[in-house]
């Protein structure tokens, strides 16, 4: 059966989820009644769907492969505000993996290291030879992302995609469906641009994905933290995950000069921690930072990644 549309989007970014809803909800399409969720929280239940709506990665994302380019598509849209959220639990529940990033050692596989292209730096950057990854690695690992966002995985594909996307697209942002109201919105929008006649859609099902989504409750707690730091407020950290912790790390690199995160398996408690730290930096310790690219627009002489060319 040809589909009416086509959804193109990267791993963890719920193009399952968003065919369900536009199978399920729209006019054109026999009734759905069971709901898509497996036992991990992911909408990758096998269900009879129409065949009115195909999803794909458009693999290799540099350049991207458009399955029937010519159709209607659908492109998930991934923005730099969203990343350090979806970092969070997408080793989780993406192709099963079940990776827990924080604990002081992360057991890889070498299933996931097939699919995830990061053995090699690994090797090169922290000279971590086996599958057993100390949770310091990782950290620094996730650090180095989220110092340079335009190099992001998730965001450097999405913007090989939205540069090369079908001429018919809706761009639908991934944090949409983070937001009932917002999601509802961008559904409304989908259905006037391609005519699919959807209903209105059961709160029920919306509710239970969203029940289902790791760690949504705290979506934000890293950007309340970083508030914190800067108005000194004292705020406990001590439950915040790997993912959290080099996204604030990177922060704080990013806007105090000279200054480096300490490398190690443990973090800060709290960010009176963290102020008294930036307060009591040793002047002698400080050089410039290896990590940034450039800083306050200036291009850094000494980037790691020049140094290794």
């Amino acid at each position: 059966m040809t589909a009416l549309v086509n959804i193109a989007f990267q791993g963890g970014s719920h193009g399952h989820f968003l065919k369900y809803i536009l199978d399920r909800y729209s006019s054109l399409t026999p009734t759905i009644t069971q709901l898509p969720f497996e036992q991990d929280g992911t909408s990758h239940k096998e269900l009879e769907y129409s065949g009115k709506f195909e999803i794909y990665h458009p693999i290799p994302f540099d350049k991207p492969i458009w399955k029937d380019p010519d159709l209607p598509h659908i492109l998930i849209t991934i923005n730099k505000e969203d990343v350090v959220f979806i970092e969070r639990w997408v080793n989780i529940r993406a192709n099963g993996f079940n990776l827990d990033t924080n604990q002081d050692t992360i057991k890889f596989s070498e299933k996931y290291f097939d699919i995830v292209p990061m053995k090699q730096k690994l090797q090169d950057l922290y000279g971590v030879n086996s599958l057993d990854v100390p949770r310091c690695v990782l950290r620094d690992f996730y650090k180095q992302s989220f110092l340079n966002l335009d190099a992001n995985g998730f965001i450097h594909r999405d913007k090989m995609c939205r540069q090369q996307k079908p001429k018919n697209t809706f761009m639908f942002p991934v944090s949409a469906f983070w937001d009932k109201e917002y999601f509802y919105k961008k559904i409304k929008e989908v259905n006037e641009r391609f005519s699919l006649g959807i209903r209105e859609i059961d709160q029920d099902v919306y509710d239970s994905f969203i029940d289902k989504l790791p760690w949504i409750k705290t979506k934000n707690r890293v950007f309340e933290i970083i508030d914190a730091i800067k108005t000194k407020k004292d705020l406990d950290i001590s439950q915040i995950d790997t993912v959290e912790q080099a996204y604030i790390g990177a922060w704080i690199e990013k806007h105090n000069e000279f200054i480096t995160i300490p490398y190690s398996n443990s973090f800060f408690q709290n960010t009176k921690e963290i102020i008294q730290w930036l307060q009591h930096y040793p002047q002698h310790y400080k050089a410039m930072n290896p990590n940034l690219p450039s800083f306050n627009g200036i291009p850094n002489p000494f980037h790691l990644a020049k140094l290794k060319k």
